[in-house]
């Protein structure tokens, strides 16, 4: 029987582990009565199926109830409590040890590499109030690292990245990771964003999570803030694949946070998936507010990322649904019903 025992294993999965526990105590102590069952006659004692039979008895075996040495009967022999216990209790203090084992070896492996990490980004000075990362996987992991940190506020402007698809997928569980901590987040997107929709969804599911968001017509730059105490910016303001600047610096930070906070005040809401109020759509908005500030449709066309007849379309759409003539009557309707 006992080439039996393991070769079932696969039925002990349909097997209610409730009923190989009942079974348990009862198969032991048959054992100790019966020597040299062979499978049937057990099942047969234990009013079990064969299948439930392999079950106990592979249960036996992982508490060294079971010893698989074959008695003068041709069966199983039962192994005394005491010495199953000892036997038992060797084994897990074997795995433990290893376990143990392979995690001081995780961590001295760790504080190497912490350690290597650290020189390699200039974090082992801690008092400095400047620090260049010159390739995109280091800016890339040091923000993760602020977003991690961050226990207040995060404040960021957000032009739009390169690789969008990319970027939100990274920056998705942080930023929710960061809300649910109770971090304030407030993001300045450019009123672009209208256009498009992947990113106008992805910034309406971070104020559903708590995010503040306003658009406004340009930004200086890239630049995120963490707790009004570091401050990262792109190296080159018309590269955002140059690397990164991080600054500590008390009165510089202070800085930012008032250029941020001149933005913001001058930001307006999200645009709503469907029109407002007003009957303009987001992208309409966009281009009404570009045009508010004197810029030409080849400018708007250029920071919207589309083509000037796309912007000259909507421009006369918009006047026709105003029922202005010429596009000084529809700037002055549109300063009069308050749109800007």
């Amino acid at each position: 029987m006992a080439d039996s025992v393991r070769d079932g294993a696969p039925d002990e999965a349909i097997i209610d582990g409730a009923v190989i526990d009942d079974h348990v105590a009862a198969a032991y102590n048959l054992l100790l009565e019966q020597p040299g069952l062979d499978l049937q006659q057990f099942a047969e004692r234990l009013s079990c199926t064969e299948a439930a039979v392999r079950a106990i008895l592979n249960r036996l075996t992982d508490l060294a109830l079971l010893n698989h040495t074959q008695s003068e009967h041709g069966g199983l022999v039962a192994v005394s409590p005491l010495a199953a216990m000892q036997s038992l209790l060797a084994r897990e203090q074997a795995a433990l040890n290893q376990r143990q084992e392979f995690l001081q070896q995780s961590a001295d492996t760790f504080s190497s590499i912490l350690s290597a990490y650290g020189g390699m980004t200039g974090r082992g000075d801690s008092d400095r109030l400047a620090q260049q990362l010159t390739d995109l996987p280091t800016v890339r992991l040091r923000l993760q690292e602020l977003a991690m940190s961050a226990k207040e506020e995060v404040l960021s402007f957000s032009p739009g990245p390169r690789n969008p698809s990319a970027t939100r997928a990274a920056s998705r569980p942080l930023d929710l990771s960061a809300l649910s901590r109770g971090v304030r987040m407030k993001t300045i997107y450019l009123d672009t964003i209208a256009f498009d929709p992947e990113g106008l969804k992805y910034a309406q599911e971070m104020v559903k999570a708590g995010a503040e968001i306003r658009t406004c017509a340009a930004l200086p730059m890239r630049m995120i803030v963490i707790d009004s105490a570091t401050a990262v910016l792109p190296r080159s303001p018309d590269n955002d694949t140059d690397g990164a600047v991080i600054i500590r610096q008390e009165s510089m930070v202070a800085a930012l946070v008032a250029l941020f906070e001149s933005h913001w005040n001058q930001g307006r809401a999200l645009p709503e998936p469907d029109a407002e109020p007003t009957g303009w759509n987001a992208s309409e908005r966009a281009v009404l507010r570009l045009l508010a500030t004197g810029a030409k449709d080849d400018a708007v066309a250029r920071q919207l990322g589309t083509s000037v007849r796309t912007v000259r379309r909507t421009i006369g759409v918009m006047m026709t649904r105003a029922g202005a003539s010429s596009r000084f009557t529809f700037g002055v309707y549109a300063a009069l019903q308050d749109w800007l």
